[in-house]
C-alpha cells in the first residue's frame, strides 16, 4: 500500500514537471519575461501552438490613437511573483532620464506566470503624449527596489 502511494506521488510529480517544462509556453521560459501589446483584447486559447500564432498575429509596438489608447496586454513573468500583486509601469522613454507616467496594481496568485491584461486605457489625461516611446514593466518592490519582471516597448501615435 505504501509503495502504491510512493508510485502515485511520484507519477503526479513526474506529471507536474513535465506540464511546467514542456507546456510552458516559450516566451516565458525563453530567459527575460515580456510583454505582448495589442489593440485587440487576447482570448482563451486551446494549445500553446495557437496562443503563439495569436501573439504573433496580434503583437505591436505603435498604436494610433487622438488622446485615448486601449491597450491588450499578454505578460510572461520571467520567474513568479511571489506576491498577491503586481505593477504594470508606463515610463516615458522619450524623456532623459526615463520618467514613470502612470502604474496600475494587478493581482496574481504567487506561482503565476502569465497575466492576461485586456482593455487596460490609458489617455493624455493619465499624462501619455502622442508620438512619444514608452516602456511598459511588470514589476514588484522587493526590499525598497523595483524588481522588472517583464517589459518592453511601444509607441503612442
Amino acid at each position: 500500500m505504501q509503495r502504491l502511494r510512493h508510485l502515485v506521488q511520484l507519477g503526479l510529480f513526474a506529471t507536474a514537471v513535465f506540464s511546467a517544462v514542456v507546456l510552458a509556453p516559450r516566451a516565458a521560459a525563453a530567459g527575460g519575461g515580456r510583454i505582448v501589446v495589442s489593440e485587440a483584447p487576447f482570448g482563451s486559447f486551446g494549445s500553446e501552438k495557437e496562443m503563439n500564432t495569436a501573439l504573433k498575429k496580434q503583437g505591436k509596438t505603435a498604436f494610433k490613437g487622438g488622446d485615448a489608447w486601449n491597450l491588450n496586454l499578454m505578460v510572461f513573468l520571467n520567474a513568479a511573483a511571489g506576491a498577491n500583486k503586481i505593477n504594470i509601469v508606463y515610463y516615458d522613454v522619450s524623456k532623459h532620464p526615463p520618467d514613470q507616467v502612470n502604474f496600475t496594481e494587478v493581482g496574481v496568485k504567487p506561482d503565476q506566470k502569465i497575466i492576461q491584461l485586456n482593455d487596460q486605457a490609458i489617455s493624455k489625461d493619465m499624462g501619455f503624449v502622442k508620438g512619444h516611446k514608452y516602456e511598459i514593466r511588470a514589476t514588484r518592490l522587493v526590499g525598497g527596489k523595483e524588481k522588472v519582471y517583464a517589459k518592453t516597448a511601444i509607441t503612442l501615435k
